[in-house]
């Protein structure tokens, strides 16, 4: 895991200016940097470890890195191979020993131990086809000296970050936003249209568009293959992967169910395996949920089998205030910890610290978030201090399985009357169950019109609403797993690398989505309960207070405590002298009660963008 910077340009370029990219990310990766200077070059400062090429092309790579994988000097960035291709990398390819066996085969030699030679092997046999088969999270450039040419890619859901800034004559890209803004060329602007939309619907992690002027996100699932001039100009990304998902209405039976769940946990398994393989030592997140308690049970049975003495190290925020212990989680968590006899590594936010704490989790995010994301926050911070490098963590699995109650709706949508009556009967005990059905037997009624009439009726929702409005439960799944985990990821990312942390998701290995997108609804939503599938698989393995839990809370955090009380001082201050929301002619009125008069919901992304534009445009960077 690691952080990487770059610049392709028709002019000179400072290396003193690639040098402030890569120190800006440091945290990134602590253990090394390394840079690649080409082209006619000022050399106007001495870097570590640079390494210069003869090219015609004026370019400049810079590499931060976090040792994960052979942790000697092989593994350094940039990294050479074949005498012909040049790569700066940050991610995991999990199989990487699999494809190197495979690639040795073929008469390719490797003299490293790390992912990032199998990369540059695998492009060289199979060319741009070799994403399909990386199984893992990645964003790197590729520079092929001998052709001139780049390849960029990006993995197939986006977990990995890669931004960049274009123009007619330089390309630059990194990691983080933060590093493209010490580029001199780079211009440092809001985009007021996506600040306007943050502020109506939240974050849109999936777009092109940044909360930044002119900086933009590579696509995820994508890659780039072309010469230097393409470069310059607009280009369009190549789709390598997508999802089919299945719309059967498919009864539930039994036996397929039991065949399924346990196909589903062979794959989870094997998932874990793959991503507990590191050079370093690993720990998980654990919130006391079903998704987090199931990795947890996989890496001890995976420690159990290798022989591994060392107990497993977990990491949770708690909330043991008589105020805040609306979002505690600690008997789930003793559940899981004292049946597993692992290591359990508890921290409690402190309200005294959150003020401090959230502005550094938005420079690091480098653009606004819904909320204040401090469980998130402080489960990374503890873990660095038992110094993990590498967290196991339960990002994705909601939106594959049906894990949210909100799913309700399109499964009444799409049941018979039948189907229905029993699904009332079995949800009569879920908290919120009878609106959500409400809501599928009112979208059955409106089915029978057409999408213009629908328009109408929903004339106060937004396109995108009506879209989702007619689907299938399978399909609104595949649809937010396209557009809301990117934001999941981007906070794991960010939050984790703050503390030079990676975060690895077993849930986003290729071969469980691909295989629970294959799977009818029935099997997922059964009986009354979410995941079904997953509660099968983990009946008798882990408790059943875990596997059997009704309650979902989702890592919930007391922001309405902290900010309507002892912090509403400093929180109202912020939003009401908040000069972007001044620009967006949003500006929240002083002299009303803003608790009574606008949603706490959006006040909280009044102040995220309030602080976002504080940091990277007013100088107040923490």
């Amino acid at each position: 895991m690691c952080g990487i910077v770059g610049v392709f340009s028709k002019n000179k370029i400072k290396l003193s200016s690639i040098q402030s990219m890569n120190d800006s990310i440091v945290h990134r990766g602590p253990d090394d940097e390394g840079y690649l200077s080409g082209g006619d070059n000022i050399n106007d400062t001495v870097l570590n470890k640079l390494v210069t090429i003869d090219t015609d092309v004026n370019m400049v790579f810079g590499h931060r890195r976090l040792a994960i994988q052979d942790l000697s000097e092989y593994g350094h960035q940039p990294m050479l191979y074949l005498e012909r291709y040049w790569i700066v990398y940050n991610g995991e390819i999990y199989n990487f020993h699999e494809l190197k066996k495979s690639l040795e085969v073929d008469g390719y030699f490797f003299v490293s131990n790390s992912d990032t030679e199998v990369i540059m092997a695998a492009y060289d046999k199979w060319g741009a086809s070799c994403l399909e088969r990386f199984n893992g999270m990645w964003a790197f450039v590729i520079y092929d000296s001998h052709k001139k040419k780049v390849f960029i890619s990006r993995d197939r859901f986006g977990i990995k970050p890669l931004y960049y800034y274009q123009d007619e004559n330089n390309f630059v890209f990194a990691s983080e936003i933060k590093a493209l803004l010490h580029y001199p060329n780079v211009s440092c602007e809001p985009d007021l249209g996506y600040c306007k939309l943050f502020l109506k619907e939240g974050p849109k992690e999936y777009i092109k568009n940044t909360a930044f002027k002119n900086i933009f996100r590579f696509k995820k699932a994508s890659f780039l293959e072309c010469d230097l001039n393409t470069i310059f100009s607009n280009f369009k990304e190549n789709r390598f992967w997508e999802v089919s998902v299945n719309l059967s209405s498919e009864k539930f039976d039994s036996g397929k169910a039991k065949k399924y769940a346990e196909k589903y946990y062979g794959l989870l398994k094997s998932s874990v395996e793959l991503r507990l393989r590191a050079d370093v030592k690993v720990g998980s997140a654990l919130s006391g949920g079903l998704d987090s308690s199931s990795i947890v049970y996989l890496i001890n049975q995976q420690l159990s089998e290798v022989g591994d003495g060392d107990k497993q190290e977990t990491f949770s925020s708690v909330y043991l205030d008589e105020n805040t212990e609306h979002c505690d989680e600690s008997f789930f968590i003793d559940e899981i910890t004292n049946n597993l006899d692992v290591s359990s590594n508890r921290i409690e936010p402190n309200i005294d610290e959150i003020i401090d704490c959230h502005k550094k989790y938005i420079y690091h995010l480098d653009t606004p978030a819904a909320n204040t994301l401090m469980s998130n926050w402080y489960t990374y911070k503890l873990t660095n201090q038992k110094n993990i490098k590498i967290s196991l963590d339960g990002q994705g699995a909601d939106e594959q399985i049906a894990g949210y109650f909100r799913y309700l709706t399109h499964i009444v949508f799409e049941s018979s009357i039948l189907s229905i009556i029993k699904l009332v009967y079995s949800s009569r005990k879920i908290n919120g169950a009878k609106s959500y059905i409400f809501r599928g037997l009112m979208l059955k009624i409106l089915n029978i019109f057409n999408e213009s009439i629908v328009s109408i009726i929903f004339k106060n929702r937004n396109s995108e609403y009506t879209k989702r409005a007619f689907k299938k439960t399978n399909e609104v799944m595949a649809m937010d797993f396209d557009l809301n985990l990117e934001a999941f990821f981007n906070y794991a990312d960010k939050g984790s690398m703050a503390f030079s942390i990676e975060s690895r998701m077993p849930f986003m290995d290729y071969r469980i989505v691909e295989y629970l997108a294959s799977i009818p609804i029935s099997y997922k939503f059964h009986n009354g309960w979410t995941k079904f599938l997953a509660r099968e698989a983990f009946a008798g393995r882990l408790p059943a207070s875990i596997t059997w839990r009704k309650d979902k809370m989702g890592w919930p955090i007391p922001e309405e405590y902290w900010f309507k009380g002892k912090l509403s001082g400093v929180f109202k201050d912020t939003i009401v002298s908040s000069k972007i929301l001044n620009m967006l002619n949003a500006s929240v009125n002083k002299d009303v009660d803003i608790f009574e008069q606008y949603s706490f919901d959006y006040l909280m992304r009044c102040y995220n963008l309030t602080l976002w534009h504080s940091i990277f445009f007013e100088g107040d960077a923490p």
